[in-house]
């Protein structure tokens, strides 16, 4: 199947109506294609140009006035037509040296007829000439768009589909997986793989990975690639280019690049839900560790399929938990769909990802591949990208709340981590970080029993505020919580309560009037704090069980 369907100015002067013209300035750009042909005699009328016209003049509007005719072809070169075709005679009966000089200088082709022709011959042989080969080519796509599916049918790999999409655009093609690895179609030199392999892993790591379509990057001044992102759920799983020289990117080229682009996708996809199905093993153990379940460390080495008797890599523990937008469809993305995406995600940001979902909380156990300077930041760094395919895929209302563990070393204590991120995804509104190591003195709540050392702390401590306000249906506990968060501030605390201060004032005159004048004492007001977290901690986790 021939795609390079263009007509360029070289082949418009072999046909018959051009046998007499000659090309007297910017032969170097003879290879530009055109898309349309206009008769246009006057600068005014440059704007009902769109760009790639082969312009046909008698030079009416110019004539031999140096002021007008180079006006009349700066236009033309800004507005970016790609040729200009001059009847010599009456109004213009050479071209002069200045036209010759900017021709040449903007590589613009100068045709000129030394005899009378008729414009509507020349625009009726190419327009047919143009749209049969607009025609043809969208015959052409159509059958490689069908040519497409059958290989996805038959389950074909990228190898083969990057062949398949080199022999429709008749041109060196790429695939570049995030991961570093690269293939042609045809294969190249070894020595020119490296090179480009390199350049692209520079380029494409500087990308911002949330933004689709073609793009472009020039290489010289006679060779440049068209590629585009493949991706599922706002995530880039590969690109997927044409390498062109001395040629600019035509429409066939870049609706074939989409297509193939989009048969990738689609392999890809089902290539990483495969392998999530495959991973049944992960999901028992996670079970487990959910359970509380107590695994030996060879035992959870086994699960995770690590080798040898060496020294385990760091990991950590994250528990992600969202809830959905009210108005999100029915039929809308099921959120364990993510978890694909996710892990390849996150395998480029040097993890190893062990991934769970359940229900509304995504669990991760995240190995590092090598030792990391400074895995808090990788950490953020990962789940900001985390948080944008969420967004992107379930809604910008969609809350999303997250518990990281601190660093764990020995695997067989991977379940006391967790129940660390899961006491940091608590905490996570009341310390603003997601962290366990960042959660202070609550961090002494995860040792203590809540039952019956920590619902007896609460009572003892809120016992009388709680029970005055459900028999009054007041809000004195919350209250005391949003006072003691602005650190005292009666003006801010107001402000959060939507009340008047005098109203304030009040309720603290209650609040003193219950637990006594000296709770704001330093000890007194350190164990409150301490009872206003747990009590809401234990509601929370009350609401999961």
């Amino acid at each position: 199947m021939s795609n390079d369907l263009r007509l360029t100015i070289a082949e418009i002067i072999k046909r018959p109506l051009f046998q007499h013209a000659q090309v007297v300035a910017g032969h170097r750009g003879l290879s530009r294609p055109v898309r349309w042909v206009h008769v246009l005699e006057t600068a005014d009328t440059g704007q009902f140009l769109n760009g790639g016209e082969l312009i046909l003049s008698t030079g009416l509007g110019f004539g031999e006035e140096k002021e007008k005719r180079l006006a009349y072809l700066t236009e033309l070169i800004r507005r970016k037509a790609v040729g200009l075709c001059i009847e010599l005679g009456r109004y213009i009966p050479s071209i002069p040296e200045d036209m010759l000089e900017l021709a040449n200088h903007h590589q613009l082709p100068l045709l000129v007829f030394h005899q009378p022709v008729r414009f509507v011959d020349i625009t009726q042989d190419l327009h047919e000439y143009l749209i049969h080969a607009q025609m043809q080519a969208l015959r052409n796509l159509e059958a490689y768009s069908r040519s497409l599916q059958q290989l996805s049918l038959q389950a074909a790999g990228i190898p083969k589909l990057l062949q398949h999409f080199q022999v429709a655009v008749q041109t060196q093609v790429f695939y570049y997986a995030p991961d570093g690895s690269t293939q042609f179609a045809p294969v190249v030199p070894h020595d020119v793989a490296v090179e480009m392999s390199d350049l692209m892993r520079s380029h494409f790591s500087e990308l911002d990975s949330s933004e689709a379509g073609v793009r472009f990057l020039s290489l010289s001044a006679t060779r440049q690639l068209a590629y585009q992102p493949v991706m599922a759920m706002g995530h880039v799983l590969a690109y997927v280019g044409i390498v062109l020289y001395e040629r600019s990117p035509d429409e066939y080229l870049l609706l074939t690049l989409d297509n193939t682009v989009s048969a990738m996708a689609q392999i890809l996809m089902r290539k990483m839900f495969v392998e999530e199905q495959a991973l049944a093993t992960e999901n028992r153990l996670f079970d487990d560790l959910i359970a509380n379940r107590s695994i030996p460390e060879e035992q959870m080495r086994s699960l995770l399929g690590i080798t040898g008797s060496g020294k385990a890599s760091a990991y950590h523990m994250i528990l992600l938990s969202f809830e959905k937008p009210k108005n999100l469809a029915e039929d809308s993305l099921p959120p364990h769909d993510l978890t694909a995406i996710f892990r390849s995600l996150l395998a480029r940001h040097r993890f190893r990802p062990f991934i769970r979902c359940m229900g509304h909380r995504f669990y991760f156990l995240l190995i590092e591949q090598q030792p990391l300077a400074d895995s808090r930041r990788t950490l953020e760094k990962a789940f900001r990208d985390v948080k944008r395919i969420m967004t992107q895929m379930l809604g910008t209302d969609v809350q999303i709340w997250m518990g990281v563990s601190r660093t764990g070393k020995r695997l067989s204590d991977a379940g006391r981590h967790l129940a660390e991120a899961e006491q940091a995804l608590a905490f996570f509104q009341e310390s603003s970080s997601p962290f366990f190591a960042d959660l202070g003195l609550f961090r002494l709540l995860f040792h203590v029993p809540s039952e019956p050392v920590l619902k007896t702390f609460i009572s003892d401590y809120l016992g009388p505020l709680l029970a005055h306000d459900q028999a009054h249906g007041s809000s004195l506990v919350h209250t005391l919580r949003v006072y003691l968060d602005v650190n005292l501030s009666k003006q801010e605390a107001a402000e959060k309560l939507f009340i008047h201060r005098q109203t304030l004032y009040h309720r603290l005159e209650k609040i003193e009037e219950i637990l006594g004048e000296d709770y704001m004492a330093t000890q007194n007001r350190i164990c409150l704090e301490i009872a206003l977290r747990a009590r809401e901690w234990l509601r929370k986790e009350e609401q999961h069980q």
